[in-house]
């Protein structure tokens, strides 16, 4: 009877580390998934921010396309985006600051304010430059360790 209850030792603990083994097993599936949905998550919201801000400035500029409504000033914030808007007063800002672009709507004359805005989009940076009819544009956002930039460029109708 000794030697019986040897072996039922031997398949218990046989059985045992083949479920210890399948449980690990498992438990780095589960993981490698969870990176790789991580990772897909993240790629996708960087690409995302990239594309809204780029679609959002390209969107004004073709709205308030008039005869010189449209120019790339230098305020505090950088490179700043102003729109005039025809026949009134009033002027809309796009600029970056501390990590996102804002839109600020003022009058024509004064400079933009963080606390009157209203953030678009989480971003990197942004670049923004006039070039006789053309307005180039470049979105950089982070994705992971790797900084991706979206370029574009709007031509202006006036």
């Amino acid at each position: 009877m000794f030697t019986r209850n040897k072996v039922i030792a031997i398949e218990s603990m046989i059985v045992m580390f083949v479920l210890i083994l399948f449980a690990f097993v498992v438990f780095l599936v589960i993981d490698a998934g969870t990176n790789a949905y991580n990772n897909i998550t993240n790629d996708k919201v960087s690409t995302e921010s990239a594309r809204v801000a780029y679609s959002y400035i390209n969107m004004k500029i073709k709205q308030h396309d008039a005869s010189d409504g449209v120019n790339v000033i230098q305020t505090e914030f950088g490179d700043t985006l102003k729109i005039d808007f025809e026949d009134s007063e009033f002027s809309s800002f796009i600029f970056f600051f501390e990590g996102a672009l804002y839109e600020c709507l003022s009058k024509s004359d004064i400079m933009p304010k963080v606390d009157a805005s209203n953030m678009i989009t989480k971003l990197m940076g942004i670049s923004i430059e006039k070039d006789g009819s053309y307005i180039h544009i470049e979105c950089v956002t982070q994705n992971g360790e790797q900084s991706e930039i979206t370029r574009g460029t709007v031509g202006l109708r006036s």
